[in-house]
C-alpha cells in the first residue's frame, strides 16, 4: 500500500514538473522577425535644373529599407542625361560618363528613354548620392535605412532548455527506485 502511494505521488510530481517546465521553455525558441524588403518603384524626370523640376520637390530624397529592390524609371524633358548612384561614395562626378563603382543608366533624352535601373539594397546602408553625370544641378540623397532583415540573435537561457531533460531523468530515477523498493518490500513479506 505504501509503495502505491509513493508511486502515485511520484507520478503526480512528475506530471506537475513536466507541465511547469514545458510552459517555461515554450517561448525560448527564436521567432523570425518581419522582413521589410519590398519592390519599390521611383520615377525621376530629368531637366537641366533638377530631377523632378516640375514636381513639388526637386532632387527628392529617396528613402528605402535595406533589402528593398528599387527600380528607377527615368525620363528626360529637355536634353541628354545619365543617372548615377554613387555606391562607392567617392563623390558625384560630372564627367558625362559612369565612374567605376557606381550604378548608372544609359544616356537618355526625351526621344530615347533608358531601360529602368534596378538597385538591390540588401548590402547597402546609409546615405548615398544620386546625380546626373552631365549636370551638377541634378543631385539628391539616396538613403538606405537598416532594419530587421533576416534573423536576430536571441540569447538563450540554457538552464531552462536543459531543465525538462533533468526533470525527466530525475523522474525516471524516482520511478526505478520506487519499483526497486516495492520489489524488495514484496520479497521481505515472502520471507
Amino acid at each position: 500500500m505504501r509503495a502505491r502511494v509513493i508511486i502515485a505521488f511520484g507520478l503526480l510530481l512528475a506530471l506537475s514538473l513536466g507541465l511547469a517546465a514545458q510552459t517555461s521553455t515554450r517561448n525560448l525558441l527564436p521567432t523570425v522577425p518581419r522582413v521589410h524588403a519590398a519592390n519599390v518603384m521611383i520615377r525621376l524626370a530629368g531637366t537641366v535644373s533638377a530631377w523632378n523640376a516640375s514636381g513639388p520637390v526637386t532632387n527628392p530624397t529617396i528613402t528605402v529599407n535595406q533589402g528593398d529592390v528599387v527600380t528607377i524609371i527615368l525620363s528626360s524633358t529637355d536634353t541628354v542625361h545619365q543617372f548615377a548612384l554613387d555606391l562607392d561614395r567617392d563623390g558625384a562626378k560630372f564627367t558625362g560618363s559612369c565612374s567605376t563603382g557606381d550604378t548608372c543608366s544609359a544616356s537618355f533624352s526625351p526621344s530615347s528613354p533608358p531601360p529602368p535601373v534596378t538597385i538591390n539594397t540588401s548590402s547597402l546602408s546609409g546615405t548615398y548620392t544620386y546625380f546626373c553625370t552631365i549636370h551638377s544641378t541634378m543631385q539628391g540623397n539616396f538613403i538606405v535605412n537598416t532594419g530587421s532583415v533576416g534573423a536576430t540573435p536571441v540569447p538563450l537561457d540554457k538552464i531552462s532548455l536543459v531543465a525538462p531533460y533533468l526533470i525527466f531523468a530525475a523522474l525516471v530515477v524516482a520511478l526505478v527506485s520506487a519499483v526497486i523498493y516495492r520489489s524488495r518490500s514484496a520479497r521481505r513479506k515472502k520471507l
